[in-house]
């Protein structure tokens, strides 16, 4: 008889061996963060890097089909750009198909065994590059689908999966929503409808803000391979039982921005009845008109505010965007007041954020989740909240540690707080506390009722309490 369990998982990771890493990254690390956290399978990540496979290699140990290190769960995994920018997330059955890719992409990397070589370029297609990973019975599909650098739906790239893929397009497992994007986003496209969304942390720390960031609860059997594969592919009652992650408007990729100064660009409608006003209006911008018309009404150091006079003429203007016909206006000015300012001085240009993408891709306005589709909750890592309510600006400060575990002796791990926990129960075991304030706003998220501020540019959104 068949015994389904629940495990959280979370797919995406790196290694001390990638670029903007850091360097504490270790199994005994990761296997600490997923013990609090409550995760049971992690991505190795980067495991076609020499040393950092050497040391998976000697450190994790196969039971029941599960490579393991103390009580975690590891799936084999990697990160690869193909020759169109693409970065490709790739799952792995066993150190054999490891070195059976390692020999496959080798001809087509120019350093694969380099010591920053976690994340190698490798000089195919993307779908040659589904073709070999298939070979060496590896799962593949896009990382972090939506964000505007290296990814297959950034702005000017590939509309349709299709598109990149081709026939190999039905060889892929899933599809990695990334930090700015859920399912409500990527479900407005009628292309994605059959295929499996991933929400992975893509972490590049061991950190509890990190780690665990976005995962996935897959209903599968065990923690292996086997398993996962059967519930990308929903076979046998396997399945993905929930994504959890950042709201898009919290990630560093959702709203629009200057591609140099990543001042995040913020509009609004602002219909005028009278033409004398209009006319006052448009004088009182006039120094910020660019050459196709479009008002800029004022920008600050984080901020381009925008303001169009009709609808239609906001969709101009991001038409315009999406061919990089907009440049910067706060830039321009910059640049034009600078004495070392030449006359040919390329003005950097506005740049579609993953919501306006989206609006570019979508078929429809509103999601249509297909019935497979599981519930998508919104929410941001236990220690952000507490970092948060306290006042607590570093995520290391001592203080905030001790609130964090202390609610981690009090109900076990974090995901239990955040996705199961009673929380009336816990608001009045903990009444008249902080921790009441803790629990109020876990329940805020769940029931999406949280103000953000949307994030773009580089720059991570806010959340207000």
């Amino acid at each position: 008889m068949t015994f389904m369990a629940l495990y959280d998982a979370d797919l995406h990771l790196h290694s001390p061996y990638s670029i903007a890493v850091s360097k504490n990254i270790s199994l005994e690390t990761l296997n600490k963060t997923a013990e609090i956290k409550g995760i049971d399978i992690l991505g190795t990540g980067d495991i076609t890097q020499p040393n950092w496979r050497n040391y998976m290699r000697e450190n994790l140990k196969k039971s029941d089909g599960s490579w393991k290190f103390k009580k975690t769960s590891f799936i084999l995994q990697t990160e690869l750009e193909d020759n169109e920018s693409i970065h490709q997330l790739i799952l792995l059955p066993d150190f054999s198909s490891v070195d059976a890719l390692v020999e496959k992409i080798r001809p087509y990397v120019k350093n694969i065994d380099g010591r920053w070589s976690g994340r190698p370029h490798v000089h195919r297609t993307p779908e040659e590059l589904v073709e070999i990973v298939s070979d060496v019975n590896g799962l593949i599909g896009p990382a972090h689908a939506f964000t505007p650098f290296k990814s297959i739906f950034r702005q000017g790239k590939f509309n349709l999966l299709r598109e990149a893929y081709g026939t190999a397009v039905k060889k892929l497992a899933f599809l990695e929503l990334g930090l700015s994007a859920d399912s409500y986003l990527a479900d407005r496209m009628e292309e994605l409808q059959n295929i499996t969304f991933l929400s992975n942390s893509d972490a590049h720390s061991e950190g509890l803000d990190a780690v665990g960031r976005e995962f996935n609860r897959f209903f599968i059997e065990e923690p292996t391979f086997n398993e996962i594969e059967k519930a990308l592919f929903r076979k046998g009652n396997r399945k993905v039982n929930l994504n959890l992650g950042l709201d898009p408007r919290l990630g560093k990729y959702y709203q629009m921005f200057c591609s140099k100064c990543r001042r995040r660009v913020l509009r609004s409608i602002q219909i005028k009845n009278q033409n004398k006003e209009m006319s006052e209006k448009k004088k009182a911008v006039s120094n910020y008109l660019n050459i196709f018309g479009f008002p800029l009404k004022s920008w600050d150091d984080t901020f381009l505010y925008y303001e169009f006079p009709t609808k239609q003429r906001e969709q101009q203007f991001l038409k315009l965007v999406a061919k990089k016909k907009i440049e910067c206006e706060a830039c321009r000015k910059t640049i034009c007041n600078d004495p070392k300012h030449k006359k040919n001085s390329k003005i950097p240009h506005l740049q579609l954020g993953v919501s306006e993408r989206i609006n570019d891709l979508a078929t429809w306005d509103k999601p249509h989740h297909p019935k497979h589709r599981p519930p998508y909750l919104r929410m941001i890592p236990l220690i952000e909240i507490l970092a948060k309510i306290f006042k607590i600006k570093t995520l290391k400060s001592k203080t905030l540690l001790q609130h964090y575990q202390n609610l981690i002796s009090e109900y076990g791990n974090e995901f239990y707080i955040i996705i199961d926990l009673d929380l009336e129960s816990a608001k009045k075991k903990f009444k008249a506390s902080p921790y009441e304030k803790v629990f109020r706003t876990i329940q805020a998220f769940r029931n999406d009722e949280i103000t953000i501020t949307p994030g773009g540019g580089g720059k991570f959104g806010e959340i207000s309490l």
